[in-house]
């Protein structure tokens, strides 16, 4: 009887700290001295415009956060669309939680070869 309490309260002291660890509020409390700024949000922003206007700073869209970088796409939209539907006559996008499907380098190229065809459609018929 002595052993299995012994076992058990050991078990609840584990578990216990453990969940106080994970319990901890994600902030960041530490921040140098030389990161506080002396100047309100509002004198950065007129700042950053007044820069902007003197054309000491690229115009560019300044946002309060950064995002994830947005991956730009070197394909047209006829080119992706061309690809997919080529991707999918050939199997290539069916796949499940136990399987994935990779395409093969024959496959590969047959998709590749299926939105250059679309790129040129599309610049012959621009060019008409």
């Amino acid at each position: 009887m002595n052993a299995k309490t012994l076992i058990a309260s050991a078990l609840f002291v584990s578990f216990a700290g453990a969940g106080s660890a994970f319990a901890q509020e994600a902030t960041q409390d530490f921040q140098p001295a030389s990161m506080l700024s002396s100047k309100s949000r509002a004198e950065v922003q007129a700042e950053l415009q007044q820069a902007q206007r003197a054309g000491t700073l690229e115009a560019r869209n300044y946002a309060e956060a950064s995002t994830a970088p947005v991956a730009t796409s070197t394909l047209t939209r006829a080119q992706v669309v061309a690809e997919a539907r080529e991707a999918a006559r050939l199997g290539a996008t069916e796949a499940n939680e136990a399987e994935v499907r990779v395409a093969t380098p024959a496959q590969q190229q047959l998709i590749r070869a299926a939105g250059i065809r679309a790129l040129d459609r599309s610049l012959a018929q621009a060019a008409n």
